[in-house]
């Protein structure tokens, strides 16, 4: 034999390949589930929704209202805005469902109205500080929006 040879013996190379076998059949179904999927989905158009609601705010002048529950979420007119009426939903009939597959949605209903300064507040006005926090999912998908700016922080 030459004393130079190197390498991997064959046992060596079919004990690697069982154990990254065996790792992947358990470990590799805790990262590629549905439910992470459906969670990461759904979280994405609650921010969509919250986000247009802002943009909405601003645009028309109107208070709008998002309201988050375990069914899902809509947006509706807060005050009497021209001719729309208090709780009337905003045209397009704009509301996400929840699929059954996200069981936790932070303390549902959660809910908060912008104005036409795009803050949270149901006067003209926005206030000095404070935070509102929703957190969707068991993966901990969490929304945060400053009250005085409408600053709307997302993690992770």
């Amino acid at each position: 034999m030459d004393r130079f040879q190197r390498g991997f013996t064959i046992v060596e190379l079919i004990l690697v390949t069982v154990i990254i076998g065996i790792l992947a059949a358990v470990v590799g179904p805790r990262f590629f589930t549905k439910r992470n999927f459906d969670e990461r989905f759904y979280f994405e158009e609650v921010l969509s929704t919250v986000r247009y609601a802002q943009k909405l705010a601003v645009a028309s002048g109107c208070y709008i209202q998002v309201q988050v529950s375990a069914s899902g979420a809509a947006l509706s007119y807060s005050n009497d805005c021209g001719a729309k009426g208090s709780g009337e939903t905003v045209p397009g009939d704009y509301a996400v469902a929840n699929p059954q597959q996200v069981k936790k949605v932070g303390s549902a209903p959660f809910t908060v109205v912008f104005n036409s300064l795009g803050c949270v507040s149901t006067t003209e006005f926005c206030p000095v500080q404070g935070i509102d926090e929703l957190e969707i999912g068991e993966s901990g998908f969490k929304m945060k929006i400053h009250r005085a700016t409408g600053f709307i922080e997302v993690s992770p």
